[in-house]
């Protein structure tokens, strides 16, 4: 078992030296990763992230908030369910 999960439609564009590529987008708690040749990255905030020399361009797939910490992915909240009416018995 993997300790980070792969976020299943999401992908991140990254540059390094110049060189733009397609990342595979995961996440451990509420972290966000990029899985590069030998292993894994955090996305921080400004665009940067814990490899050198690379840097996050665009997030796709997924909805995110950018946060002092870096980007969050946002788990939408289930809807309401509207109040029913009880039936009475006549």
């Amino acid at each position: 078992m993997s300790m980070f999960s792969h976020i299943e439609g999401g992908q991140v564009l990254i540059t390094q030296k110049g060189i733009y590529q397609e990342a595979k987008l995961y996440k451990r708690g509420e972290e966000l990763f990029i899985s590069l040749k030998n292993g894994f990255a955090r996305l921080l905030t400004n665009n940067l992230t814990t490899a050198p020399n690379v840097r996050w361009k665009e997030i796709e797939g997924i909805s995110y908030s950018v946060t002092p910490e870096g980007p969050r992915e946002v788990i939408p909240t289930p809807a309401a369910q509207p109040a029913r009416k009880k039936l009475r018995a006549v």
